[in-house]
């Protein structure tokens, strides 16, 4: 599924691969030349872990980062007390879906205060 999404976006910049061993490799196909693909996951529910095809990795310059998630109990507490305080994001800007360029230049310039947000509905 790599080489389609690749062909038809030119590339993603930014994959999350919460697949893990299966579907790496199409990670690393569908990412751009200096994309940045985030790990949630090493390894599958058999222990296999992640292998890099060589052939894949030489064409490619990608940044590998491996992201750390907190369990399910703690988010559970974390929403529990979002909840009772009634805690609310602060919002700078929201961004129609078809403006997320316009989101995206309007945060690069740096004098937000809050989130920008791009809205997907």
């Amino acid at each position: 599924m790599g080489g389609p999404v690749r062909d038809q976006t030119g590339g993603i910049d930014l994959v999350v691969e919460t697949g893990g061993p299966a579907t790496f490799a199409q990670s690393l196909i569908a990412s751009t030349l200096y994309g940045h693909i985030v790990l949630l996951t090493l390894q599958d529910a058999k222990g296999g872990s992640i292998q890099i095809p060589a052939a894949l990795y030489q064409r490619s310059l990608a940044t590998i980062s491996r992201l750390f998630v907190g369990n399910r109990s703690n988010l559970e507490a974390m929403l529990r007390a979002v909840s009772q305080h009634r805690l609310r994001p602060v919002i700078d800007k929201v961004f129609a879906f078809t403006e997320a360029r316009d989101a995206y230049r309007y945060f690069q310039q740096g004098d937000v205060f809050g989130k920008v947000v791009v809205d997907g509905a």
